[in-house]
């Protein structure tokens, strides 16, 4: 079985040598090509993480009730509109110049 070229031994001593995955920012579009040239992204990338975690059942992934996930929010694969509504609103409160920051607000968390 030959390894995976985004596989590497770790640099790190303390990994003792273990294979871990690349730093996706050192790979380069050639490798890229050659690997994986329909790598998911955005919208459908948690959609597609999303049917992984519910073992590729969809109707798992609506009945979802890990409410603490990042990406349960998301799971459907669009951006809510009220999540939306209320990230544009929460833009808006925090536009109260240099130095505000941390307000805990929605468009911190996502």
């Amino acid at each position: 079985m030959s390894a995976h070229p985004f596989l590497a031994p770790s640099p790190y001593e303390s990994d003792g040598g273990e294979i871990i995955g690349r730093d996706p920012r050192t790979i380069s579009e050639t490798e890229w090509r050659a690997v994986s040239a329909d790598v998911v992204v955005g919208m459908r990338a948690i959609r597609a993480k999303c049917l992984d975690c519910c073992a590729r059942n969809a109707a798992e992934v609506r009945k979802c009730v890990m409410v603490d996930c990042a990406l349960w929010p998301l799971r459907m694969g669009v951006q809510p509109k009220g999540l939306r509504f209320a990230r544009k609103a929460d833009a808006a409160a925090d536009d109260d110049g240099p130095g505000s920051v941390g307000s805990g607000s929605l468009s911190e968390v996502y």
